[in-house]
């Protein structure tokens, strides 16, 4: 099952308070994840960035412990998901990448490193992840083409906060958002909350096959 949270942050220029925050969000999806979790947390001299994640081991047990680097040392990732044609992918794209896992989860970033954003359009699969690109300078947070993982996102006090489930983001956030009038107008309506909306104002969910 696996989930992943993030912070980007003006405020907490603290390393040791950026992984306790990341620590807090990942303890409300232990449940997602009961067998690892991993963390990375990096600052500039203008913001702290963190990223995190729990896992449920399924593929490449012995090696695919979450974040993962790129060969260069430049790139980190996060993941929560399944490619199904990750083998496909890296015998026809990846021959000459120097891989140190059997994971799905280094072929979604050795593709980046060689096509870019273009290459989550290669995936086929259920996923929600988060590449940080030192080089650029950007985090990416891309979902799947039918939206079966959940990821929601939200800018709080020059914060920029994403996670799997919305109780990680409540569990850090200062004050709980008021509800969504629109959000809940639309679950009476539907049973259920559409992308990009959600029951918090200022709360989002990543739509389906977007980054």
């Amino acid at each position: 099952m696996c989930g992943i949270n993030g912070i980007i942050s003006k405020n907490h220029n603290n390393p040791i308070r950026i992984r306790e925050i990341l620590n807090q969000m990942n303890h409300e999806i232990i449940h997602r994840g009961p067998d690892q979790d991993g963390f990375f947390v990096e600052e500039n001299q203008t913001i702290s960035i963190g990223m995190a994640m729990r896992r449920l081991s399924i593929i490449d047990l012995s090696t695919g412990k979450q974040p993962i680097f790129s060969s260069d040392g430049q790139k980190v990732i996060v993941y929560n998901g399944e490619i199904y044609n990750y083998k496909l992918l890296r015998r026809e794209h990846l021959k000459d990448y120097d891989f140190k896992t059997n994971s799905d989860t280094e072929v979604i970033l050795g593709l980046y490193e060689k096509f870019g954003v273009s290459s989550f359009a290669m995936l086929d699969g259920m996923f929600a992840f988060s590449i940080y690109d030192k080089a650029l300078n950007k985090i990416f947070i891309a979902r799947d083409f039918f939206g079966e993982k959940p990821l929601y996102y939200t800018l709080h006090n020059d914060s920029f906060y994403w996670c799997s489930e919305l109780k990680s983001m409540m569990k850090v956030l200062p004050h709980k958002p008021e509800i969504s009038k629109q959000g809940l107008n639309l679950y009476f309506q539907l049973t259920y909350i559409p992308a990009p909306f959600t029951i918090y104002e200022s709360v989002s969910k990543l739509e389906a096959n977007h980054y």
